[in-house]
């Protein structure tokens, strides 16, 4: 049975009213005319203090003269205006605090002329675990750079105590010592590797460089020829995606470690791998696979963790190269995925890459 037209409208108003969002809707004048049960929650103001008041009431004083013409602006030209565009706004409520908000815009004809209804959301509760992420990256760095000093030191004096006692020997160590000695050196590479690659991992989180052209073909014919695969890998590379803008380094240190990955965990002298690259919409989809051992889909959740080994090959790996590669592709607003089958060789991972500057797409 088709609604009629008081049913619409009663509709309408349970709609508005039960909104999880802040609703306000505003006259030709700007002028509040409606607004919703969650949007006095916000701002602390019953809707008797709202009927008719400019919404500068609900601007910090700063904003205020200046809104009214980008307010006026908009009635004049309207267009709607998605969540989401990067842009720090500020409400004031009742009481004069400030709050972080985001705002959609848009307008509606009705019998008592053109509205524009704004959507408001509080995210308060957003900024703050921002605030604390960002805390918690600055601290994870400082600790790295910290633990980095306190552990090269320790090790640089073995390193040279080795060389000390290669000296005694004056080239006529036992076999045994050699091997030691050997096994050492050994351990304390593998030692500085884990210190690189926490650094690495600290680091991963933060975008300090600048955007520039990325020839994806270029770089992954780079970081192979980096690589150095021995005469048993063979790689396939099909790249099927224009230049784009982005972060160079990111990009090749990610696909340094799916790389590397695929070849430190093989367990076979003779290794396949395909590194592939196509544009999809907005994203530079790219595929790393290899017909390695794979990886059981009961350790899968935690590969991208740090320090975990999935692999049995009893290789030195520190663990960190995945959670890496995961961090960097999801600071620069990317994915990554896994995918490798029980029973079934070979290991599948899929990156997501914005084919776009960050900065750019916020403007």
């Amino acid at each position: 049975m088709p609604f009629q037209a008081a049913d619409m409208n009663s509709a309408f108003r349970a709609l508005f009213d039960s909104s999880p969002c802040g609703l306000i809707l505003l006259n030709e004048k700007g002028r509040i005319v409606l607004v919703n049960q969650r949007l006095q929650e916000i701002f602390d103001y019953s809707a008797e203090e709202l009927l008719g008041q400019p919404v500068e009431i609900l601007l910090p004083h700063r904003d205020r003269a200046q809104h009214v013409g980008l307010r006026d602006g908009f009635i004049k030209a309207p267009a709607v205006r998605p969540m989401g565009l990067g842009r720090d706004l500020s409400g004031r409520r009742k009481d004069g605090m400030e709050i972080p908000v985001e705002i959609a815009l848009t307008f509606v004809d009705l019998p008592q002329g053109r509205m524009t209804c704004a959507l408001v959301i509080d995210i308060t509760l957003r900024k703050r675990a921002e605030l604390r992420l960002r805390e918690a990256n600055v601290q994870l760095e400082e600790f790295t750079h910290v633990a980095s000093h306190d552990l090269r030191s320790p090790l640089r004096g073995i390193a040279n105590l080795i060389e000390f006692i290669e000296e005694d020997y004056g080239g006529s160590a036992p076999p045994e010592v050699r091997r030691n000695l050997g096994r050492m050196a050994e351990r304390i590479g593998a030692m500085e590797r884990l210190i690189d690659d926490l650094l690495t991992y600290a680091r991963a989180g933060r975008r300090t460089l600048k955007n520039e052209a990325i020839d994806l073909a270029a770089i992954v014919a780079e970081v192979i020829e980096l690589e150095a695969p021995g005469p048993g890998v063979r790689i396939e590379t099909d790249i099927e995606v224009e230049n784009f803008d982005g972060v160079r380094v990111p990009i090749s240190t990610v696909l340094r470690n799916l790389l590397s990955n695929a070849i430190k965990h093989h367990d076979r002298e003779e290794i396949n791998i395909t590194i592939r690259a196509r544009a999809e919409g907005d994203m530079c989809v790219i595929d790393v696979r290899d017909d390695g051992p794979g990886i059981a889909e009961a350790a899968q959740a935690r590969a991208f963790r740090l320090f975990q080994t999935v692999s049995s090959s009893g290789r030195n790996n520190s663990g960190l190269g995945l959670a890496v590669a995961k961090r960097l592709v999801e600071a620069h607003g990317g994915d990554i995925e896994l995918m490798s089958d029980d029973g079934r060789r070979g290991c599948h991972f899929r990156v997501y890459w914005p084919r776009f500057a960050r900065s750019d797409r916020d403007d």
